[in-house]
C-alpha cells in the first residue's frame, strides 16, 4: 500500500484514502505516512467497522459532493479510483487524463487487460460486461474495472442515483452514467500489473441483480438533486484539470 501511495501522491492534486474499517494494521500505516509528508493535500477517511467497496467509494463520493456544492471543487475537475493493492498501472495516469480533456468525456471506465487471468475471471467479466451493456445503453467491456477518471459534474450527479452493494459500485455508476447520457469509453486498454480477484459467485450475483435497478431508478428519476452539476476501493484520488 505504501508503494503505491507513495507514486500516487505526485501525480494528483489532492489524494483521498479510504480506509474500510481495515482490522490488521491498515489505518495505523496510513496515518504513520500522512504524517510523513513534507507537504499537504492527502487526507484519510475511515470507518470503524468494515462495511464494503461500495461504502468506501460511496463515502468518497460523498466527500467530494459537498466540497464541489460549495465551490472546492469545480465541474470539470478529474476524479481518479485507483486500488491500493498494486493491481493498476499508474504509468498510464497522465495519458488518462489527457485523453479526458481531449475528447471532452465524463468519465473514462479504463478495460483492464485480462489476458493472463484464468478463463472463469475472463468469462464472468465478459458476461457481466455484457449485461451491463443492455442497460446502459453503450458499449461496456470491462464494467468491473476499478480503475476509473471522472469529470466532476458528471461523478455528482451519477451520485444521486446509486448506493451500491458489495462490490456493485463499478458497475452500477457505470450504468447510470450511459442512461444520464454521460459521454463515456470502456474500450482504453490498460495492462495490469498485479493479478488481484477477490470476488466470488455471490458477488456475481448480486452485481448482475444491481445493473437493472441502477437502470430503473435512472428511468424513475430518483436522485439527481443537482441536475448535471449537482458533485478511492480503497484509494480514490482526485487530480484537478490542468
Amino acid at each position: 500500500m505504501e508503494a503505491v501511495l507513495e507514486r500516487l501522491y505526485p501525480l494528483v492534486d489532492e489524494l483521498i484514502v479510504v480506509d474500510d474499517g481495515s482490522t490488521d494494521h491498515t489505518r495505523k500505516i496510513i496515518e504513520e505516512w500522512l504524517r510523513s509528508l513534507a507537504a499537504p493535500g492527502a487526507t484519510l477517511l475511515a470507518f470503524d467497522r468494515n462495511r464494503g467497496m461500495s461504502a468506501a467509494y460511496y463515502e468518497a463520493f460523498s466527500h467530494l459532493a459537498g466540497r464541489h456544492r460549495v465551490g472546492e471543487i469545480s465541474a470539470d475537475d478529474h476524479v481518479f479510483t485507483v486500488d491500493a493493492d498494486g493491481q493498476h498501472e499508474l504509468a498510464v495516469f497522465d495519458e488518462l487524463a489527457a485523453r479526458m480533456e481531449a475528447e471532452g468525456l465524463d468519465a473514462l471506465l479504463v478495460r483492464r487487460d485480462l489476458s493472463t487471468y484464468p478463463r472463469y475471471k475472463r468469462s464472468g467479466n465478459w458476461l457481466i460486461s455484457a449485461w451491463a451493456s443492455l442497460w446502459a445503453g453503450y458499449r461496456l467491456y470491462d464494467v468491473e474495472s476499478g480503475y476509473r477518471v471522472f469529470r466532476a459534474a458528471a461523478l455528482v450527479d451519477a451520485l444521486g442515483y446509486y448506493r451500491g452493494y458489495k462490490y456493485s459500485e463499478t458497475v452500477e455508476v457505470a450504468v447510470v452514467l450511459g442512461r444520464r447520457k454521460a459521454k463515456v469509453r470502456n474500450d482504453v486498454l490498460v495492462p495490469v500489473p498485479v493479478f488481484r480477484s477477490r470476488t466470488r459467485l455471490v458477488d456475481f450475483v448480486i452485481d448482475a441483480a444491481m445493473i437493472p435497478v441502477a437502470a430503473a431508478r435512472v428511468r424513475c428519476g430518483r436522485g439527481g438533486k443537482g441536475g448535471r452539476l449537482a458533485p478511492v476501493a480503497p484509494a480514490p484520488a482526485q487530480q484537478r484539470s490542468r
